[in-house]
């Protein structure tokens, strides 16, 4: 039986042995030894690695990991996880790794599909054997977290939680800066030489000026209605406790504009009002929202335990709050929904990227 193996997941595992505080990469050839004892020499086995993998693992170990490598028998790439889980889609094959990749869940639906593909391992008196890795089904909202600390980890932002505890400004005279003087409503972008907060617009990038503490706050999705899940989301963004914004297609000076999103969709968000929604959070991060007069009309999608209800439509004015996995439909074309994580002032954010009245990092 061939398979793909999660090179860094398993150098990394202590079960395999023997413990140690660095990945090693014997236990890679622990694994391909008892892969093809219990499924014949002539298993094929293609190794994905990640790039970082080589910065660490030990000194006395890149030797080898550089002799591997120009044998053919790693295939480094900047992130292995969708490599390999392409490979396995493509080439029908077994996965071995511990990892549940809640992450990419959306974008390969065959994973929960087809539990039965994925090998994890353990040790025991007769060695080393494969057992089930555990992939079950989880919720949207699951998915969505995984999708957001993944996103921390690739943008550096975990060692970073000053700079999203904060509440920042840009003192240039950008567009965000003439729309939110007092204080950007979107997570800062990270300047990966020096550390420091800049501007998440991409005409600016300038360094940030820090106005205060930031409070508790939810994160929430605006996602299309026309295209498939993995492709849907517009854009993220957070809302403070006791925090209330708009969501519309004009320059808001509280609020979050659709009109910069980016061209390819401009036709999605082309019947959202100016100003469209209010969104509020009481102190308990408990969210509302409401129609402020829009031309085309909200409504609520309530979940019903399997699956989200009938839209039903709102007055203007009207107050709802969103459950958990609610969602609330503007003009029929986009909705808005909690992304399922709640950030306390000890907990970091996801960077958002540029928002707002000008541009916003598409996902």
């Amino acid at each position: 039986m061939n398979a793909v193996v999660d090179v860094s997941n398993v150098c990394w595992s202590d079960e395999i042995g023997p413990r140690s505080k660095r990945p090693l990469l014997s236990r890679l050839d622990q694994v391909t030894e008892a892969w093809r004892d219990r499924y014949g020499a002539g298993a094929e086995l293609v190794l994905v690695v990640d790039r970082a993998l080589r910065h660490q693992i030990s000194g006395e170990q890149r030797a080898d990991f550089d002799r591997r490598c120009r044998q053919g028998l790693l295939r480094v790439v900047p992130f292995a996880d969708p490599v390999l889980l392409s490979l396995a889609q493509e080439r029908d094959l077994q996965i071995v790794s511990q990892d549940r990749f809640v992450d990419l869940r959306r974008q390969f639906r065959w994973i929960e599909e087809q539990p039965e593909r994925f090998h994890g391992w353990r040790r025991d008196g007769n060695g080393l054997r494969f057992v089930p890795s555990g992939i079950v089904p989880v919720s949207g909202q699951v998915k969505s977290r995984a999708e957001e600390d993944k996103d921390l980890f690739i943008r550096g932002l975990k060692d970073h939680k000053d700079v999203v505890r904060s509440v920042w400004r840009c003192a240039s005279r950008c567009f965000m800066a003439q729309v939110w003087p007092e204080g950007l409503l979107l997570w800062p972008e990270l300047d990966r030489r020096t550390g420091e907060p800049v501007c998440p617009d991409p005409r600016c990038g300038r360094p940030l000026v820090r106005v205060g503490d930031r409070r508790p706050s939810r994160e929430l999705l605006v996602e299309r209605l026309d295209l498939d899940e993995d492709k849907a989301v517009l854009l993220r963004f957070p809302l403070e406790a006791d925090g209330c914004l708009e969501i519309g297609r004009g320059a808001l000076t509280h609020g979050i504009n659709l009109d910069g999103i980016g061209r390819e969709h401009r036709d999605a968000v082309a019947r959202v009002s100016r100003r469209h929604l209010l969104i509020e959070a009481d102190a308990a991060l408990t969210v509302s929202v409401r129609d402020v007069g829009s031309s085309h009309g909200t409504a609520v999608r309530r979940w019903e335990g399997h699956v989200l209800g009938r839209p039903r439509p709102l007055e203007p004015g009207e107050p709802v709050r969103l459950g958990p996995s609610d969602q609330v439909v503007l003009a029929d074309s986009v909705a808005v929904r909690l992304s399922g994580r709640r950030y306390s002032p000890d907990v970091v954010p996801p960077a958002l990227g540029g928002g707002g009245g000008a541009r916003t990092v598409l996902r």
